[in-house]
């Protein structure tokens, strides 16, 4: 199967918070996502980052840098949406999110 992966960059709006959305290219792809890493150097002491599945948390992550991976992987199928959510961050902060995943395709 072939391994991928999907960078994403987002901006802190003026709340505080910014949202990167993962989620498979086609109707017909399940992905089996391995590691979700994340990024935000300029996040404060008190941000947050939260890895969520269809919205229910799948693991709290630290926003200024760190990685969720390891067994179970997460999978992904057609309409199923993962987010990362960072709190609390000083708006105008960027953050970068990269998804590694198996796409299900062969090489």
């Amino acid at each position: 199967m072939a391994l991928r992966d999907q960078a994403l960059s987002v901006t802190t709006a003026a709340n505080g918070t910014a949202t990167a959305t993962v989620q498979t290219r086609t109707k017909l792809q399940t992905w089996t996502v391995q590691q979700v890493s994340v990024e935000m150097p300029t996040a404060p002491i008190g941000a947050t980052c939260a890895l969520r599945k269809n919205g229910v948390l799948i693991t709290p992550l630290i926003p200024t840098g760190d990685a969720a991976s390891g067994d179970p992987p997460i999978i992904l199928r057609p309409g199923d949406v993962m987010t990362v959510v960072f709190t609390g961050c000083t708006p105008g902060s960027v953050g970068t999110v990269l998804a590694i995943f198996d796409d299900g395709t062969p090489e």
